[in-house]
């Protein structure tokens, strides 16, 4: 098993065998003492678009683990408080097919949200015509997942090689039909970060199709104070129960 985490900076990885630090946009910055995206099969130049996806993309060409997954420097699939262990791992996966976040409740509908923090409402419209082009059989769970008001973030996942790879060859397959049809010109340094947007939300449309036996952890984010952390919860609840009584 290995649990790549993806870095830009150098950082204090968990202390534990399964996490590999997996450096991201290692094609375009001073190396790290870490792996890195740029060897073999990569999109490694394309991290300024594709953010922590071109560490998902590397992991997918590039490795044979019989479990696999990723997640990052500051974020972490926890247990009792810590980074889950590679044995806790195991023990979900055993009668699970993946192991993601758990879900986000949002305060709009997930397209209205993308618009309002994400991107742009003609971003969404090429990535409805990229997964109808892959495989319409995916557009009603595209809608749903764009309907709602819930979603799996921050491309985590953790899961047996065959299905993190199917999960990639999806994945990949919509986004390089989306790229050439993406016009960025004007675009904020934040906004042409689009596609580890978009990919976050594509996750959520590939489990609604293809019903892979989801089991879910808390995510930590090591870099938030106690009133971060605070405010986090607070803003989770206050979603939460807005989306139930919707």
């Amino acid at each position: 098993m290995a649990v790549y985490v993806a870095t830009h900076k150098a950082f204090d990885p968990p202390a534990l065998p399964a996490y590999v630090p997996l450096q991201v946009g290692a094609a375009l910055h001073p190396a790290l003492p870490y792996t890195p995206d740029n060897t073999g099969d990569h999109i490694s130049g394309k991290n300024p678009h594709y953010c922590e996806l071109t560490g998902l993309y590397w992991v997918w060409k590039n490795t044979h683990d019989p479990y696999k997954g990723l997640v990052h420097y500051r974020r972490y699939f926890i247990h009792r408080g810590k980074p889950v262990t590679e044995a806790y791992i195991q023990h979900l996966l055993a009668d699970h097919d993946i192991l993601l976040p758990r879900m986000e409740y949002l305060r709009e509908p997930a397209a209205k949200e993308f618009c309002l923090h994400s991107g742009r409402a003609q971003d969404l419209a090429l990535v409805r015509q990229a997964v109808e082009a892959v495989d319409p059989a995916y557009l009603p769970a595209y809608d749903r997942v764009m309907a709602g008001g819930s979603l799996h973030l921050y491309n985590m996942l953790i899961a047996p090689r065959e299905v993190y790879d199917r999960y990639c060859a999806w994945l990949f397959a919509v986004l390089t039909h989306m790229e050439p049809l993406m016009d960025m010109t004007g675009y904020t340094p934040y906004e042409q970060r689009l596609f580890g947007f978009v990919g976050e939300r594509l996750l959520n449309v590939w489990v609604a199709h293809t019903a892979p036996r989801v089991v879910t952890l808390p995510v930590v984010n090591t870099e938030l104070t106690l009133a971060g952390r605070l405010r986090l919860f607070l803003r989770r609840y206050k979603n939460r129960l807005l989306f139930v009584n919707e």
